[in-house]
C-alpha cells in the first residue's frame, strides 16, 4: 500500500492510522510505503510526521526526498520502493474511503486483472472538479478511444508487479494516471474499475488548478501525437 502524503501535515493521521489497523487485521502480508516528497524552497511538516508514525511500526516505511516533479514523480518514487507484488496506490487526503485500498487488492487477486483504477460513481468535491474531470475524460476518450474505461483519473490504483515493470512509467505530473492506461491497453493488459466514493476535502484546497488543465491538455496532445507517428 503506497500512500502520498503530500502537504498532508498531521491530517495524513486520518489516513494511516486506520489504514494501518486494517491491514494489520486483514491476515496479508503487507507494506505500507508513506510518500512525503517536498520542495526544498517549500517547507512542508509532513515528512516528519510519517517519520514519527512509522517509528516502531515495523511494516510502515516512509520515502521522503527533494521533490524533482508533481504527483507523477512522488507516485513513481512510491512504486519504486514498493517490494510487493501488488501495490495499489491512494492519496492522502481522505477523499477515497480508507476502505477502498484492500477491496482494490482482494478484488485483483480474485480477477487476476493487471491494473485496476478507482471509478467515482459519486463524488462530493464540487462542480469545478466535476466539470473540469468530464471535460477531460470526454477528450481523453475521443482522442484515444479509451472506450470502456472512464475517470481516469481515480483512485486508488492498482497494478501488479508484472505490470508496473512492463509500463515503464515515465511521468513527473498529473499525466501518470492516464500513462498507466495509455500503457496497459497498448501492452494488452487487462484493466478493470473498482466503484468509489470520492469525497470533499475541507483541509486545503484542490491541487487541480488551471495551470493542472492546461497541463493536462498538453500531455494529451504529446501522446495523441506519438501515438499517430
Amino acid at each position: 500500500m503506497i500512500v502520498l502524503c503530500y502537504q498532508a501535515g498531521e491530517a495524513i493521521h486520518r489516513v494511516v492510522g486506520p489504514l494501518y489497523e486494517q491491514l494489520e487485521t486483514a491476515d496479508v502480508t503487507y507494506e505500507l510505503v508513506l510518500v512525503a516528497n517536498q520542495w526544498p524552497e517549500r517547507p512542508d511538516p509532513t515528512g516528519q510526521v510519517v517519520e514519527r508514525f512509522a517509528m516502531h511500526r515495523e511494516a510502515v516505511r516512509t520515502v521522503i526526498d527533494d521533490k524533482h516533479g508533481a504527483m507523477g514523480w512522488d507516485m513513481r518514487s512510491g512504486l519504486a520502493a514498493a517490494t510487493g507484488n501488488y501495490m495499489i496506490v491512494m492519496d492522502g487526503d481522505a477523499q477515497n474511503p480508507i476502505d477502498d485500498a484492500l477491496k482494490m487488492y482482494r478484488r485483483m487477486k480474485e480477477t487476476g486483472v493487471d491494473v485496476m483504477k478507482g471509478r467515482r460513481i459519486a463524488r462530493f468535491d464540487g462542480p469545478y472538479r466535476r466539470a473540469i474531470s468530464v471535460v477531460y475524460n470526454l477528450a481523453f476518450m475521443l482522442l484515444f478511444r479509451t472506450r470502456g474505461v472512464w475517470d481516469v483519473n481515480g483512485k486508488p490504483k492498482g497494478l501488479t508487479r508484472a505490470a508496473y515493470e512492463a509500463l515503464d512509467l515515465e511521468s513527473d505530473d498529473w499525466f501518470i494516471d492516464a500513462e498507466i492506461i495509455l500503457g496497459a491497453r497498448r501492452r494488452g493488459l487487462a484493466v478493470a474499475e473498482l466503484p468509489v466514493v470520492f469525497h470533499r476535502n475541507d483541509e486545503r484546497n484542490s491541487f487541480v488548478r488551471p495551470a493542472a488543465v492546461l497541463e493536462f491538455i498538453g500531455n494529451m496532445a504529446r501522446q495523441w501525437v506519438r501515438g499517430r507517428s
